[in-house]
C-alpha cells in the first residue's frame, strides 16, 4: 500500500495466537480489579508519572464503563503489532528497567492486555507516540468480545499531541464492583511499595489519588530470610505493610525489583490486616509456581514460602504482645484492669498472662464505657480463674462474637501453654480447696451431724473421685454386686448366658455405695475399687466390717468373678472406728487396716482384700499427692475457702446450715 502525507503505511489487521477460549480463560473476565491493576502498571511501565482510572456511569449511576489514561511514553506503531499478537514472550522480558526513568517493569508475560475484557465487550487503545522516523503518530487498536481473538488497529496518523495511552471499555453491566471502597483499596494495597518508592507517580482512581501511605499503621522494612534447596543457600527480602483497613491479607512474590509475580492471599493473623512483600531474585523464573509450592514444601518456591510464613508467625506474635501491652496500660489508666499492684505470686503473674492472652484478643469486642469494661474485664477473669473451658461460651453470651473470632478464641484457648498451665493451677487449687471443704465435712462435729451418707457425701464424691486415688474412673454407683458382675465382664470383654445374681452366703444381693474400676490395666491386671461410705458422725464396728467382708466373700465365691488378673479392693470408709474393729484392722503380719482377704485353694479366683480406712488416711494421702503443687503455688486454703468451693461446684446437695459463714471453722 503506497504511503499518503502525514501516514504511514496502512496497518494489518492482528491475529493473536491462541485460541477464544484460551483467550477468554486468561481474560479473568470476572475479576475488573486486577484488570484495572494491570492497566495501570501498563501505563508505569511505559514511564507514565499521572494514571487516571475514571469510571464511566449511566443516568441509573451504574458503571458501564472504564477509562485508564496515562501520560507514558506509547506504543510506536511498529511496535502496534508484537505489542498484541502474542500471548506470552512479551518485549519486556528483554528487559527489567523502563527505557527512560529506568523504574522496575511490571508486565513480562504479554497477558496483561487480555484482561481488558473484564472490563467491557468492547474495548479500544489509543496510543500517542514517537516513532523511529522521529515523528509521532497517533494509533487505535480496537477489539470487541464476540472476536477475542482479533484485534483492529487503525492507520497511524501524525499527531502533535503529548504522547500516552488511553484505554476505554464499555459494554459490561457486571463491574459496578469497581465503585466500591474495597475496588480502591486493593489498588492501593498493590501498588503501594511501588507509590511509596516513587512519590512522584500519580494514580488518581475515580477521582480519589491513591495514597497508600495514610492506611499504613506498621511497616517492617525489607529484611533478610535464607533457606536452603538443591544444596545451595538462597536469599529473599520480606517487608511487611499493616493497614489500618484491608478486606483481606495478601501475599505478593516479587522478583528482585518488587515486581509482583504472584499475588495470593496471605496467613490469617488475628487482629490485624496486612500485605507481605516478598523479594527474590529468581521469582520472575517460577510464575505460576504457587499452588504448587503449597502442596509441595520441598520445591524451592516452597521452601520459601515454608521461611515466610515463619517470619510472618514471628512478627505477628511480637506485634500482639506489643499490643497487649498498650491495651492493657489502657485499662490500668481507666481503672477497669481487674487486677491491682504487681503480682503477689509466680501463680497471680501466671494467671494474669493468661488473662491479657485472652481478654486482649477480644478487645474490640469489650464494651467502652467504663462501668459495662470493668464489669466484663470482671467476668473474664473470675471465669479464667474457675473454668478456663467456659470462657469462649461465656463470652459469647456476653459480647456476642462473631463465628470466626469464637473460633479463634477456642482455638487460642485450647492451644496457649498459659492457659493450659493456669487450667492445671485451677485444678490444683480446687482440690487443695476441696480437701479443706472434706476436712470440715467430716471432722467439725456441727457439720458432721448436718452432713447425711447417700444424701450428701456419696453425691459431691461422685464427682471427686481423685481423692480415692488419680487410676480410678467412675464405673458404678449404688449398684448391687449382679451389675458389679455385668461391668466386670464388660471390662474383660466378655458377656454371661446366665441371667442368676449375685448374692451374699445369706441370699441377700446387697448394695454398694460406689463402684470404681482403673482406668487402664495395670501389666495386664484389671483393678477394681468398692467404696462404701458411712456418714461422718456414724462410729463403724463389727457389724459393718462383716457386711463389707460378706460383699467380697461373695465375689471370691462366685467362679463367674474367677479371673487370676482381676484384683478387688473393698473400702470401708468412716470418720471413726470402735475399738474392736480397730484391733481388727490391726492385726500381726498384715497391712494396717486390712479386715480380710480369703484365699479359696484349689481354683483360680479373683484377687479380693477388705480395708478400713478413715477419712484422715484418706485426705492424709490426698494431701501427699499434692503437696509439690501446693508448695508451688503457695495455697493454703481456709474454711472460708472451702465454702466458697462448696458453693461453687456442689450447692445443689451440701446442707444450707454447712454453708453459713458462722458456722464450723
Amino acid at each position: 500500500m503506497s504511503s499518503r502525507a502525514g501516514m504511514l503505511p496502512c496497518m494489518p489487521r492482528i491475529a493473536l495466537e491462541a485460541g477464544d477460549d484460551h483467550v477468554q480463560a486468561l481474560a479473568h473476565e470476572k475479576d475488573p480489579f486486577r484488570a484495572v491493576l494491570e492497566l495501570v502498571w501498563n501505563g508505569l511501565d511505559a514511564d507514565a508519572d499521572h494514571v487516571n482510572v475514571t469510571l464511566e456511569r449511566n443516568d441509573h449511576d451504574g458503571i458501564d464503563g472504564v477509562v485508564v489514561t496515562d501520560d507514558g511514553v506509547g506504543i510506536a506503531p511498529e511496535a502496534i503489532e508484537s505489542a498484541f499478537r502474542w500471548i506470552g514472550n512479551s518485549w519486556k522480558r528483554a528487559t527489567r528497567r523502563t527505557p527512560g526513568k529506568h523504574r522496575p517493569i511490571h508486565g513480562r508475560y504479554g497477558q496483561g492486555r487480555l484482561r481488558a475484557w473484564a472490563l467491557g465487550t468492547a474495548i479500544e487503545w489509543e496510543t500517542v507516540a514517537d516513532s523511529t522516523d522521529t515523528k509521532r503518530y497517533r494509533t487505535k487498536v480496537r477489539g470487541e468480545v464476540t472476536d477475542r481473538n482479533h484485534l483492529e488497529p487503525s492507520d497511524p496518523r501524525e499527531t502533535t499531541d503529548p504522547t500516552g495511552t488511553v484505554f476505554r471499555a464499555a459494554g459490561r453491566d457486571d463491574i459496578d464492583r469497581l465503585g466500591t471502597e474495597q475496588a480502591e483499596e486493593f489498588l492501593s494495597i498493590a501498588l503501594a511499595p511501588h507509590l511509596m518508592a516513587h512519590e512522584k507517580i500519580e494514580v488518581v482512581y475515580d477521582g480519589t489519588r491513591l495514597n497508600p501511605a495514610r492506611n499504613v499503621v506498621g511497616d517492617t522494612g525489607y529484611h533478610d530470610v535464607s533457606w536452603t534447596y538443591g544444596g545451595k543457600v538462597h536469599q529473599a527480602r520480606v517487608r511487611v505493610i499493616e493497614w489500618t483497613k484491608a478486606e483481606r491479607n495478601f501475599l505478593h512474590l516479587c522478583d528482585g525489583d518488587g515486581v509482583p509475580i504472584e499475588d495470593t492471599e496471605a496467613p490469617h493473623a488475628t487482629g490485624f490486616r496486612y500485605s507481605a512483600y516478598v523479594l527474590w531474585e529468581g521469582m520472575a523464573e517460577h510464575p505460576g509456581e504457587w499452588l504448587l509450592a503449597r502442596l509441595d514444601a520441598d520445591s524451592i518456591v516452597g521452601g520459601l514460602v515454608v521461611v515466610v510464613e515463619g517470619f510472618i508467625e514471628a512478627h505477628f506474635e511480637t506485634r500482639r504482645a506489643e499490643k497487649r501491652r498498650e491495651v492493657v496500660q489502657t485499662w490500668v489508666d481507666n481503672d477497669t484492669y481487674p487486677y491491682a499492684g504487681q503480682p503477689a505470686s509466680d501463680e497471680e503473674a501466671i494467671e494474669r498472662a493468661a488473662f491479657d492472652v485472652v481478654a486482649t484478643s477480644i478487645q474490640r469486642h469489650i464494651p467502652k464505657t467504663k462501668k459495662q469494661q470493668k464489669l466484663a474485664l470482671g467476668l473474664l477473669r473470675q471465669s479464667l480463674q474457675q473454668t478456663p473451658s467456659d470462657v469462649g461460651e461465656l463470652l459469647d453470651q456476653f459480647l456476642g462474637l462473631p463465628a470466626e473470632e469464637r473460633a479463634e478464641l477456642d482455638r487460642l484457648l485450647k492451644r496457649t501453654s498459659l492457659s493450659r498451665l493456669i487450667s492445671a493451677t485451677t485444678s490444683v487449687t480446687n482440690r487443695l480447696e476441696f480437701l479443706r471443704a472434706l476436712e470440715l465435712m467430716v471432722f467439725e462435729p456441727e457439720a458432721q451431724h448436718l452432713v447425711k451418707e447417700r444424701e450428701h457425701l456419696h453425691k459431691i464424691l461422685e464427682s471427686e473421685l481423685w481423692v480415692f486415688g488419680e487410676q480410678y474412673n467412675q464405673m458404678l454407683s449404688e449398684r448391687g454386686l449382679t451389675a458389679a458382675l455385668d461391668r466386670h465382664l464388660e471390662v474383660l470383654g466378655e458377656g454371661r448366658s446366665d441371667k442368676d445374681a449375685v448374692r451374699r452366703l445369706d441370699g441377700t444381693a446387697g448394695r454398694m455405695d460406689l463402684l470404681l474400676s482403673a482406668a487402664a490395666t495395670e501389666y495386664d491386671r484389671n483393678r477394681h475399687l468398692v467404696v462404701e461410705l458411712k456418714a461422718p458422725a456414724v462410729v463403724v464396728d463389727i457389724a459393718e466390717g462383716d457386711q463389707i467382708d460378706s460383699y467380697a466373700a461373695a465375689v471370691a465365691g462366685d467362679p463367674r468373678f474367677a479371673d487370676t488378673n482381676t484384683e478387688w479392693d473393698f473400702w470401708l470408709v468412716t470418720g471413726e472406728m470402735s475399738p474392736r474393729l480397730r484391733q481388727r484392722a490391726s492385726q500381726k503380719d498384715r497391712p494396717r487396716g486390712l479386715l480380710f482377704e480369703p484365699d479359696i485353694p484349689g481354683a483360680p479366683h479373683a484377687k479380693v482384700r477388705v480395708w478400713v480406712r478413715t477419712w484422715a488416711e484418706i485426705i492424709e494421702d490426698a494431701k501427699r499427692r499434692l503437696s509439690y503443687f501446693q508448695d508451688q503455688l503457695d495455697h493454703d486454703p481456709s474454711f472460708d475457702e472451702a465454702r466458697d468451693y462448696l458453693r461453687r461446684n456442689h450447692s445443689d446437695v451440701i446442707p444450707e446450715g454447712l454453708l453459713a459463714d458462722d458456722g464450723a471453722a
